[in-house]
């Protein structure tokens, strides 16, 4: 189990910079934060030449060590005023890669960057999305500054290797910006200079404060050419270098390299067959990198499938361990509360109440598996905390008879509403072409690289396709080997009356109930597998009443609930294992050809790059909790087209992947 993140202890000295107390260090001079940045990370790099001769339309920073954040602040106002003074320039976006183990507390950053007000808009931002103490990687976005921040908290040992590395490199620059190695000689090993140069691109450049023997020699031995410069202010040597001699092995992933051989660009088309959640999040997300996308709907319009229902409950689905499936729910719990919000604050109209979820103790089973939870203190009070009957009480804004777990940053949102945002900003790019009331097959064509899109005689050819069609997912010949489960489920949409008019949070036993919103509450939901019909049914209506009745036995009210059976059913698409299917869809042939020899236990890097079947993508299989994982699913497999960092670890790509069935099965040895 990853061990849970401790907190950096902090004092400000008699010059009120940050010093950690257990380094004995300072995060920035004395003299002037900013300017050491400046001189050691941006000139020691050659930042600025380095970006006016960069071809490519994302340029990527890697640092070891984020501390208050000042190196990634600068970086970020120096590319906004690249973009700013060069807006044609190939180069478009900034991807900064940061690692912490000792992340600072939000208070002592605000303190510690408070007296640089040439940066204060940007502190602002990031506190705003400043991650709570969670393991692993926090996507950041700072679209003003044309920049991505992935915060990368733990030990950067354990980081760096679960980092995807294309075949050509990951990284441009690297800002070594631990405590100095006498003070903080644990980060500085050849574990680390190892992993650098494996994730470095040919060439890449490196700068450092310090110029002590065991990192000249460490970097020097790892394939760099070591440059010794002055230093800031009183230190007087600091070393610079690049890449000279890149290891010819840089893929140690299992499985299959996930980036394809030639990443998108904006001459590249997509298509997208799909317009719920799934596919207004890749749409979007795809528009926002400058690929032109072109979306086909089977209805006549967007959000007609599970994505059309009025309110569907935003919370994580968390476990009593540090498990793959946990930390996808958190992660992706995480991301999107930051997503909705920008979102808002964009300027497009959805309908989303952040009123939090509170998860009912209803039983004593469901209480111990709680109280299990709370025990192991995985997961930080940001996301999920206990709570008393009277907590709840207050909480719900009704009288409550259980206490329970409540999700501060949880509540509800429109999906239908939030699918029409996504698109209304992807529009406003200028990049999103629509087609509704028009069902498509998508094939690969044998002698190219395109993807074709057919429809009643009309035929569209397309550089990559993403399937996120929800249960239509079953209809694509392509996806023959994920085990896929279409599941139905229907949602009550009660007549607001007392005392549920008084609502005030969502609660989530067995079934759910959110607060009233345009004269109704939502009660849910139904889980029929293999039957996609959508009538609604009163049979249906009486087992959501009997659910919520039987989970709130105590409470008369949840006895005799007046409904008047207005109720909307929609098909939900799950897999054999809960898990989101994201990446790329590689054919079943060539899976087994490839991976014949798995069962004999063949290491990872026996296995050859996947480079030639990376031209249909697919996002489905997000199940009731596409609120919560829609978002960051979206930006992995968009970052994975684009050939971008991706936003998780290794291991929780492969959970994600849509070979690992198949995968599953060939570790098994033939009978």
């Amino acid at each position: 189990m990853t061990e849970p993140l401790r907190s950096a202890n902090v004092h400000f000295n008699d010059q009120g910079t940050p010093v950690a107390d257990a380094f004995d260090d300072v995060y920035f001079s004395n003299d002037s934060g900013i300017q050491e940045t400046e001189h050691v990370f941006m000139q020691g790099n050659d930042i600025a030449a380095r970006w006016q001769a960069c071809t490519q339309p994302h340029y990527v920073i890697a640092e070891t060590g984020f501390g208050t954040g000042l190196n990634c602040l600068v970086a970020m106002l120096a590319f906004a005023r690249f973009r700013d003074a060069n807006p044609d320039h190939p180069l478009k976006r900034l991807h900064i890669l940061s690692t912490e183990k000792f992340p600072i507390a939000a208070s002592d950053l605000t303190r510690a960057l408070a007296v640089f007000p040439d940066v204060a808009p940007l502190v602002d931002t990031l506190v705003a999305q400043y991650p709570p103490m969670l393991n692993g990687c926090h996507r950041l976005q700072f679209e003003r500054w044309h920049t991505q921040l992935d915060l990368w908290l733990g030990d950067v040992h354990n980081l760096l290797p679960c980092w995807h590395c294309p075949k050509d490199g990951l990284v441009d620059s690297w800002f070594l910006d631990g405590f100095a190695p006498s003070k903080n000689p644990d980060m500085w090993t050849d574990a680390l200079f190892s992993q650098m140069a494996r994730l470095s691109k040919p060439g890449a450049g490196f700068a450092t404060f310090t110029a002590a023997g065991v990192v000249k020699r460490g970097l020097k031995e790892a394939g760099f050419t070591i440059e010794k410069r002055k230093g800031f202010g009183r230190k007087r040597d600091m070393l610079t270098g690049i890449l000279t001699d890149a290891p010819t092995l840089r893929t140690h992933q299992p499985w299959h390299y996930r980036y394809p051989d030639t990443s998108l660009g904006n001459d590249d088309t997509v298509a997208v067959i799909g317009a719920g959640l799934a596919g207004s999040s890749i749409a979007l997300a795809l528009c926002k990198r400058g690929i032109p996308v072109t979306l086909f709907g089977k209805a006549p319009e967007p959000a007609d499938g599970a994505s059309g229902n009025r309110q569907g409950g935003f919370y994580p689905q968390l476990q009593a361990s540090f498990s793959p499936p946990a930390r996808i729910q958190a992660h992706s719990f995480l991301f999107a509360s930051r997503y909705y919000q920008q979102l808002a604050e964009q300027g497009v109209t959805f309908t989303q109440a952040p009123c939090g979820v509170l998860l009912l103790a209803f039983n004593d089973e469901v209480a111990s598996r709680q109280q299990k939870l709370v025990s192991k203190q995985l997961w930080p009070e940001q996301i999920i905390y206990p709570v008393t009957k009277d907590e709840a009480s207050a909480l719900a804004g009704i009288p409550m008879q259980q206490g329970g777990l409540f999700c501060p940053l949880g509540g509800w949102i429109s999906p239908q509403e939030l699918v029409h945002a996504q698109l209304t900003l992807a529009r406003d790019t200028g990049l999103l072409t629509e087609h509704y009331d028009c069902p498509v097959d998508v094939t690969t064509n044998e002698n190219s690289a395109l993807v074709t899109a057919k429809q009643s005689g009309q035929q569209w050819s397309f550089s990559r396709a993403v399937l996120a069609c929800g249960h239509h997912s079953i209809e694509q010949s392509v996806l023959s080997h994920v085990p896929l489960r279409p599941v139905r489920g229907q949602v009550e949409a009660i007549a607001e009356h007392a005392p549920l008019d008084s609502l005030r949070t969502v609660l989530c036993h067995k079934g759910y109930m959110t607060p009233a919103w345009q004269g109704r509450l939502a009660l849910g939901s139904t889980y029929v597998k293999e039957d996609i019909t959508c009538e609604p049914r009163r049979e249906e209506s009486e087992q959501n009443l009997a659910t919520h009745a039987k989970a709130m036995a105590d409470y008369p009210w949840a006895q005799n609930i007046e409904h008047d059976y207005t109720a909307r059913a929609s098909i939900r698409m799950g897999v054999a294992d809960h898990q989101p299917v994201v990446g790329a869809v590689i054919s079943p042939d060539t899976l087994t050809h490839r991976y014949e020899q798995l069962y004999k236990g063949f290491r990872p890097a026996d296995y050859p790059l996947n480079t030639s079947d990376q031209t249909i993508g697919v996002l489905t299989g997000l199940g009731s909790r596409g609120l919560t994982t829609a978002p960051l699913m979206a930006e992995v497999l968009a970052s994975q087209l684009c050939g971008e960092p991706l936003p998780m670890e290794e291991d929780l790509l492969q959970a994600l992947a849509p070979e690992r069935f198949m995968l599953r099965e060939m570790k098994k040895k033939p009978q």
